[in-house]
């Protein structure tokens, strides 16, 4: 454990008495703080407000639990929701400009001209308009096995590729290239899916050259306790380089099923659409790391009840950061479901809440959520609080603190560092080839304007996202 977190929760720990049935007047609605407003250098760190592809402009919204952004790119202004896609999207941006350089090489006009000619030339149509069968692929080129089988009786996600272009081995290229740019090979981004699939377009098929970018790494072990959290996000990118999405699935039940959790649940987290393969396998990681801990069922069960994308990024890094806590500050014992939050209850006799916020003021929300949990009884508890990701207002950590509710917040540097999405490896092409065919040169044209980045995922129906709806949309 860090020493100056041991520090301040033994000192709060032994201070804190949770008073039951004592709670803060909040019974009006006058009491409940609104939307605030900060300029983004009193919320950001630098170099999330300006960079060579992206600023945040004018001032950003404070909405109770995440933060709003208006994010000005080169490829346009977007709306985002929470510092954790803010960080995701100006990754992106780095790397769709990356991404533009090498198609303004000869290298890549000669690749992509060589795939027009290729055995392999239907792949680009087979990604850009993804069939729903299989019928017509030949049966060589099928890896039989549990794979095809989980092709079969699982589903696909709208943000995967087509199961030709997978077997086909495209789309090994296209995850090898995101890891090096240091992207989710699964983002609804559609600007950065159409440069990213031309530039594999051209190394699969047209045999485009990269210097070093596609150095084989072998199949990492699973991430154990003692991992902390950069070296377990590392290797959780390294496990979706090289996996297929159909392998990941095969791999994550397994694991969940090791965990005892019922094939229903099983069922319903996995098919739940708002989960890409990232988030399913960064979930289950965290829960195979924290093995012996009970009630494992139980993130699973909440997994399964998430109807937005916001509310599946956020029960992912949720589930990030009580694997951070467990592995860095104190074991976790076993999970508890207290309303619609889960609970961890660690060996020193604590009870408490991750919450992956921005900054949380005093809602209604908020209020209801410190209740239950000074409220909520189970044996051998010492001490209860709440661990957050970002900041709160005073008048909500007073009113949690007189709960006798432990508060730590700006856990996002220690259980949640941004090496979340690594600065993209500078990539270079092997340029030294003769021109393009005169049939080529409409390949290093300026690209067309970026088609709209989707608007940030978008608030769920919960209590904590009503306080300020997102516009949702672009600019």
């Amino acid at each position: 454990m860090r020493p100056d977190l041991k520090r301040r929760t033994l000192l709060k720990a032994a201070a804190a008495v949770p008073v039951l049935g004592m709670l803060p007047r909040w019974a009006h609605a006058e009491a409940f703080e609104p939307p605030m407003t900060f300029p983004p250098s009193q919320l950001l760190p630098p170099e999330l407000q300006k960079g060579e592809t992206f600023e945040v402009i004018g001032e950003v919204t404070a909405q109770g639990f995440s933060n709003r952004f208006m994010l000005s790119t080169i490829y346009g202004g977007y709306d985002v929701v929470t510092q954790d896609l803010l960080e995701k999207y100006v990754a992106e941006t780095r790397a769709i400009a990356q991404l533009r350089k090498i198609k303004t090489t000869r290298a890549f006009a000669s690749g992509f001209a060589s795939a027009a000619k290729s055995p392999y030339k239907g792949v680009k149509a087979l990604v850009e308009a993804p069939i729903e069968t299989v019928k017509g692929v030949p049966v060589a080129l099928w890896k039989f096995g549990r794979r095809v089988g989980e092709m079969v009786s699982g589903s696909r996600g709208e943000k995967e590729d087509s199961y030709p272009a997978e077997l086909l081995g495209y789309s090994a290229l296209k995850r090898k290239l995101a890891f090096k740019l240091g992207v989710d090979v699964y983002s609804a981004n559609v600007t950065l899916q159409k440069e990213i699939n031309d530039v594999s377009y051209a190394g699969f098929a047209g045999g485009l050259a990269f210097k070093g970018a596609m150095i084989p790494v072998s199949l990492p072990a699973v991430a154990g306790k003692a991992l902390s959290a950069i070296q377990y996000t590392r290797q959780a990118n390294q496990i979706l380089r090289d996996m297929t999405p159909e392998d990941l699935r095969i791999r994550n039940r397994a694991a969940l099923k090791a965990m005892w959790a019922e094939s229903s649940e099983i069922d319903t987290f996995m098919d739940n659409n708002y989960f890409t393969p990232r988030h399913e396998t960064i979930i289950t990681m965290a829960l195979e790391s924290m093995a012996g801990v009970m009630n494992r069922q139980a993130v699973i069960r909440r997994a399964g009840l998430v109807d937005s994308d916001l509310a599946a990024l956020l029960m992912q890094r949720s589930v990030e950061m009580m694997r951070a806590y467990h592995a860095t500050v104190h074991a976790i014992v076993r999970f508890e479901e207290i309303d619609s939050n889960l609970a961890m209850v660690t060996d020193d006799g604590g009870l408490a809440i991750t919450m992956p916020a921005d900054r949380i003021h005093w809602t209604e929300w908020f209020a209801k959520t410190t209740a239950a949990l000074a409220a909520y009884r189970t044996p051998q508890i010492r001490w209860r609080g709440l661990v957050v990701a970002g900041q709160l207002s005073d008048r909500a950590r007073t009113n949690a603190q007189a709960l006798g509710l432990i508060v730590e917040s700006h856990a996002r540097e220690t259980l949640l560092p941004k090496e979340e999405w690594e600065a993209p490896e500078l990539l270079e092409v092997d340029d030294d080839t003769p021109d393009p065919p005169a049939e080529a040169s409409p390949a290093l044209e300026t690209p067309s304007p970026a088609e709209p980045l989707p608007a940030g995922p978008q608030p769920g129906t919960g209590p904590e996202w009503q306080d300020a709806p997102s516009s949702g949309g672009v600019i």
